[in-house]
């Protein structure tokens, strides 16, 4: 059976329809696309500096920023951070410069984060001045006290090595003194008296706010200073006079200060978590690219 030239015409415009998309498909270079998101950043060559100066030979410009994102406030240690021990040696070097009364005070701190630092002070002190300008001699017997606060270290994010911190304390003390060689002069009867009060009784309730710095030596141990301002709450005086020196506050000067050295035991080995910066931050290299 022979076909009619239109079946023939019709045929041949099927084919080339049909073989055409397949020619082309097949000439068509296919181009692998990389997905890879782990895939690290290609250099990009330069040929200019910053400053749109041209570059004697071309370098290879590698930029890099850092995923870490703004560190949130909060404790870096843990909480159970260390405790320390210390003893306070300031009066001591005060009695070798003429002071005439001394305190001496041990003192244990438990640190919290890093960050607050509960803290007690026990001690002794004790005096024997004759106040100048004044007509008698203080005696105090060596007598106890007592101090109890904490201290907010205002470095809590860095090495507990070093600490500034602000503190509050209340203390307390009860002790017994003389005043002896108590002169009153009479210019009308032209007479002198002397007598003495023996044995007075007196407690004193105090608080301090203090600024204290300390500062790491060497392994675990490390000195720090303080400077304190003290004022008295509530006093209960002696059966007929009011007491001079108190143990643990010193005489009618506000300011007072320590010098201690301190021995750290940490409670935990690492931190939990290390402090990061607070921005993001980029780290650059350059490649240099030998031309042909």
């Amino acid at each position: 059976m022979k076909m009619r030239l239109p079946d023939r015409l019709t045929l041949t415009i099927f084919m080339m329809l049909f073989l055409c998309p397949c020619l082309t498909w097949a000439q068509k270079k296919v181009t692998p696309v990389d997905n890879d998101p782990n895939k690290p950043d290609q250099p990009t060559l330069h040929y200019y500096d910053k400053h749109g100066n041209q570059l004697e030979e071309p370098v290879l410009f590698l930029s890099q920023l850092d995923t870490i994102t703004k560190v949130k406030s909060g404790p870096v240690y843990p909480l159970l951070d260390a405790v320390t021990v210390g003893v306070d040696f300031f009066d001591a070097i005060m009695k070798l410069a003429g002071q005439s009364y001394t305190s001496f005070s041990a003192s244990g701190q438990l640190s919290l984060y890093n960050w607050i630092l509960p803290t007690v002070e026990i001690g002794i002190g004790q005096a024997d001045n004759t106040p100048e300008l004044n007509n008698y001699h203080y005696r105090c017997k060596t007598s106890p006290f007592f101090k109890i606060g904490f201290d907010y270290n205002f470095l809590y994010k860095s090495s507990p090595d070093y600490q500034v911190g602000l503190g509050l304390r209340l203390g307390w003390s009860a002790f017994r003194y003389d005043i002896t060689d108590i002169t009153i002069n009479s210019g009308y009867w032209n007479q002198t008296n002397h007598f003495a009060l023996l044995n007075q009784s007196a407690s004193v309730l105090w608080a301090e706010a203090l600024l204290g710095i300390k500062v790491k030596i060497a392994g675990p141990i490390s000195m720090g200073w303080s400077f304190r301002y003290h004022r008295r709450l509530h006093t209960r005086p002696g059966a007929q006079s009011n007491p001079w020196f108190v143990p643990g506050y010193g005489g009618n000067s506000s300011i007072g200060g320590t010098f201690s050295i301190f021995y750290t035991l940490p409670l935990a080995r690492q931190r939990t978590s290390t402090a990061l910066p607070d921005i993001a931050t980029a780290t650059e290299n350059t490649l240099p690219v030998q031309t042909e």
